[in-house]
């Protein structure tokens, strides 16, 4: 049985990556500014796009579903490094792109948040166990 932690990190993390996609598809559309022309082909975004998503639904199973301590640092170092890029170029876009701004920083917030969880004890407890361990309940020892 997964800890609560878990639960909680999953939560927030595939809520996260789905609200993502819907930003995705609403900066496609030019909702959070206007469209820039790629360069590269007409196939690569949508490729970028899938690795990406691709890639955050492998964190979550390995993480969420199969106790994998490697993939959370793994996914805890990206995390850092995506935010050391992105927060100094959202200071920059906050004047012309406020929604835009907004609604990353509300990602990175849930993505945080999720983070959050995979530190606490309950859960590090089963990551180290590689999910072999129940979760201690409090309530059966009153």
């Amino acid at each position: 049985m997964r800890p609560q932690s878990i639960i909680r990190f999953e939560q927030f993390y595939v809520a996260s990556t789905a609200l993502a996609i819907i930003a995705q598809l609403f900066n496609a559309m030019g909702l959070f500014g206007p469209v820039s022309k790629n360069q590269l082909g007409p196939y690569f975004l949508p490729i970028i796009l899938v690795i990406s998503y691709g890639l955050a639904f492998l964190f979550w199973f390995l993480i969420a579903r199969r106790a994998s301590n490697i993939a959370k640092w793994i996914l805890v170092v990206m995390t850092g490094i995506s935010l050391a890029f992105t927060v100094p170029a959202l200071a920059i876009l906050a004047q012309e792109y406020p929604v835009y701004v907004l609604a990353t920083g509300l990602l990175f917030l849930l993505d945080l948040i999720a983070m959050v969880y995979l530190f606490r004890r309950d859960a590090v407890e089963w990551l180290k166990s590689r999910g072999q361990q129940a979760p201690i309940d409090i309530t059966t020892f009153s």
